[in-house]
């Protein structure tokens, strides 16, 4: 199992999706001074209570390294493996969509400056990984079923 390379880049995207639960995704400073962060479970003032849930966006976050975590240990079935590599790469790139609709709606209400963080790339790069372990899966099934027409 530790051997495929689709093991170590699933485990890559659990870790790089696992580190969105952790910590701010990004901040935004408001005319006043008021410094708001994005988190896990919401937007909210920096180190405050949360303003304002975001719970499409917490449900995927928690979803995210929860499947790529189940992909990994799924070798066995490479068609089911490969779906939830999908299902992976897709809500990775939901994650990105939908923080950049809660960002630009955010901005309407107020006026703010944003402060980028280096975990606003963690989905970009869960995407990547994702769709280059749906690859590396695809390779191995066509190859089982080269072995088998040979048989």
């Amino acid at each position: 199992m530790i051997q495929r390379i689709q093991t170590l880049l699933l485990l890559a995207v659990a870790l790089f999706s696992g580190l969105m639960l952790t910590g701010d995704i990004i901040s935004l400073t408001a005319g006043n001074g008021t410094v708001f962060s994005m988190r896990f479970m919401g937007m909210g003032e920096q180190g405050g209570e949360i303003i304002q849930r975001l719970w499409p966006m917490t449900v995927i976050l928690a979803i995210v390294p929860l499947l790529a975590l189940i992909a990994l240990f799924l070798f066995r079935n490479r068609q089911l493996q490969m779906r939830l590599t999908m299902m992976v790469l897709l809500l990775s790139l939901g994650t990105i969509i939908l923080g950049a609709f809660y960002i630009l709606m955010f901005d309407r209400k107020i006026d703010v400056t944003i402060i980028w963080k280096i975990r606003v790339l963690f989905p970009a790069v869960s995407a990547i990984l994702a769709w280059l372990a749906y690859r590396a899966i695809l390779k191995d099934e066509i190859r089982v079923r080269s072995y088998d027409r040979l048989r």
